[in-house]
Order: C-alpha cells, then sequence, then structure tokens
C-alpha cells in the first residue's frame, strides 16, 4: 500500500506540474477573482422593482455569471450573426412582439437552465448612441410587466471590447424552437455495452479469462483519455461548468480545472501502457467515486447541469433531459468502476485459468 500511496502522489504532482505549465501557456486565465467589486455593484441594484432598469456592464456581468439574467440583443439580425453575447436571444427592436415570442423567451429559460425564481431580462445593442435595446425594454415590459428588465448602454462593443463570451453563429431563435435531438445511447454507451458482452463470453468460455483484466484495463485507460484531452484544451469552460456544482470555496475550480484533466489523462495514458497501474487503478477509482457523489448530490439537489464529463458533449436540451443524463453518466461510472475493480483484483484472473 506504501508503494501505491508513494506512485500516486509522483502522479499527482506530475498532474500539476503540467497543470501548471498550461496555466502558463494560457491567456486570459486568472486562478483568482476578487468578488468584492461584484458585491458592491450587486447591492447597488439588490432592492430595485420589477420594470426597466438601467445598470452598468459589470452588473450585467455579473448577472450573466451567475445564470440569472436572459441577454436580448435588440440589434438587426445581421449584426446579431456577426456576433453577439454568448446564449443570448436576438429580438431587433420593431419585431413584433407576439405570444409565441413570448413562449420562445419562457423556453429560453428551461433551455439554459436559469434559476426560475430571479430571472431577469437584460437587453443590448451597439453601445453608445444605441437606444434600441432601452426601448426595446420598455416593450417587453408591457409584456412582461411583473419581471425585472435590464439594459446597459455599453452594448456589445464593450463587452466584446472586455474579451467577455460571445459568439457568432446564426440566430439562437433556431435552436430554442427547434432543440438539437440527439440519441440516447453515445458511443461510450456502445463501448461500454460492447465491452460487457466480450468479458462476459470470455468468462463463459474459460479459455481466455485471462484477456478480462487486458480488456478492462485497456477500457479504464481509454476512458480516462478520452474524457481528459478537450478539458485539457479548454479548462476554462471546465472551470465554468465546476461551478455549477456550487461546492468548491475561493474559485478552486479553476485550479481543479487545470489539474483534474491532466491527473485523468495520465492515469489513462498509464494504464494503456502498463506501467504503475496499481497506482493509476487506485486514482481512478477512487476519481470515479467521487464523480458519482458529485454528480449524484447536485441531482438530489434538483440541479439540471451538464456534468462536464466531455465538454463536446455539452447541450442546450432540456433541464428534464440534462437530468437523464445525469443518471446515465452514474451508471457509466459504476461500469467504470466495475472495469477498475476488475483490474485491480486482475491476478485471480490469471489464477482461474490455470
Amino acid at each position: 500500500m506504501v508503494k501505491i500511496l508513494k506512485e500516486s502522489l509522483y502522479i499527482v504532482a506530475l498532474s500539476l506540474i503540467l497543470g501548471f505549465i498550461s496555466y502558463i501557456m494560457i491567456d486570459d486565465y486568472s486562478l483568482f477573482e476578487n468578488n468584492n467589486a461584484n458585491n458592491i455593484v450587486s447591492d447597488e441594484y439588490s432592492n430595485l422593482e420589477p420594470g426597466v432598469h438601467l445598470i452598468n456592464i459589470d452588473y450585467a456581468k455579473s448577472l450573466y455569471d451567475s445564470n440569472l439574467g436572459i441577454f436580448i440583443d435588440a440589434r438587426e439580425i445581421s449584426d446579431f450573426k456577426e456576433g453577439h453575447i454568448e446564449k443570448s436571444l436576438s429580438i431587433p427592436f420593431g419585431y413584433e412582439l407576439n405570444s409565441s415570442l413570448v413562449d420562445s423567451i419562457e423556453n429560453v429559460f428551461a433551455v439554459f437552465d436559469y434559476e426560475s425564481t430571479n430571472k431577469v431580462l437584460v437587453t443590448y445593442c451597439s453601445g453608445e448612441g444605441c437606444s434600441l435595446s432601452e426601448d426595446l425594454a420598455y416593450e417587453l415590459s408591457d409584456l412582461f410587466p411583473e419581471q425585472l428588465i435590464y439594459y446597459f448602454e455599453e452594448g456589445y462593443p464593450v463587452w466584446k471590447n472586455l474579451n467577455y463570451p460571445v459568439k457568432a453563429y446564426e440566430s439562437v431563435n433556431k435552436e430554442i424552437n427547434k432543440p438539437i435531438k440527439k440519441s440516447f445511447f453515445d458511443f461510450i454507451d456502445y463501448l461500454i455495452i460492447g465491452s460487457i458482452v466480450l468479458i462476459f463470453s470470455l468468462y463463459q468460455t474459460k479459455n481466455y479469462i485471462f484477456l478480462i483484466p487486458i480488456i478492462s484495463r485497456l477500457i479504464l485507460g481509454f476512458i480516462f483519455v478520452y474524457f481528459s484531452w478537450d478539458k485539457i484544451l479548454d479548462p476554462a469552460k471546465f472551470a465554468d461548468i465546476i461551478k455549477n456544482y456550487d461546492i468548491t470555496p475561493f474559485n478552486l475550480e479553476k485550479i481543479i480545472a487545470l489539474v483534474l484533466p491532466y491527473l485523468e489523462f495520465i492515469i489513462g495514458s498509464f494504464l494503456i501502457l502498463g506501467i504503475f497501474v496499481e497506482a493509476s487503478t487506485f486514482i481512478s477509482l477512487s476519481l470515479l467515486t467521487f464523480f458519482i457523489i458529485m454528480i449524484g448530490q447536485a441531482y438530489l439537489r434538483g440541479k439540471s447541469i451538464d456534468c462536464g464529463c466531455l465538454l463536446t458533449d455539452l447541450s442546450d436540451s432540456s433541464s428534464s433531459e440534462k437530468r437523464i443524463y445525469m443518471l446515465k453518466r452514474i451508471v457509466q461510472d459504476i461500469c467504470f468502476i466495475v472495469y477498475g475493480v476488475i483490474v485491480k483484483y486482475r491476478m485471480k484472473f490469471y489464477n482461474k485459468n490455470d
């Protein structure tokens, strides 16, 4: 056990080193943020009554980071396509505000998983000299009389210059009205099903039982490498996902987002190569147990979030669909634990073959 702990410390230390190197090479990724300014700004707007209010861009960003605001672009659709605040809705001023539009706005809350008890609308346009956001805000107040509706004069240009999240693609309205339909089963599910059938077949034949721990080790290693790669490439997005769990104090999610993917990549690579197997298996079982606990507690608390296992798999699914996928991820992790247990006790399979 001492040897396993010693090797585990080496692996963790290597992950920390790689995470630090990655941090040096990444632009605009601060490990610790000063939240005092945001708190002061929030106090300024804490007692506003429903209706239209002017806010500054700092408070708008705090609403964005807290997932408490639906951002609405009041500019022309052509401007929206060229670039807009990420996850914002395009409603050009002058567009007929009818019941279908109201339904679309309501659907945004579900699609982007905003807290329904604190939701606000935030309009913006082209910055100084542009009054479209204010005009649209007052039109929206007629449709939502009990709603807090904000607009900020700095608009999209200043938001973009501050390197806040922006995106350029076809209208978000299309994504809202026509949600992306994806198969319930993905590549990982088919890999699990296929490997389970293969392992069961080998166990039944009695002749090639020794292959079972080898297959389990390779699959477990591949899984960790597969899940780590895009998180290594985009630690900022991974940090945002970790933050959604509401369990990391002092902005530790940014440190975790730097180190954890490298830890997953290292143990996955070692399992595939067959080196430091005991320590890699020990860490993998610990991580999988931790993942199950984290997703499980979030589910029991009523959260509906993307688990963050694979960043390329994030979607604008509804809250109920996300909760289903959370349960699916727990089942997948349980299967991965089974692979890890097989690798841990692999000698028993060799003995059976003697």
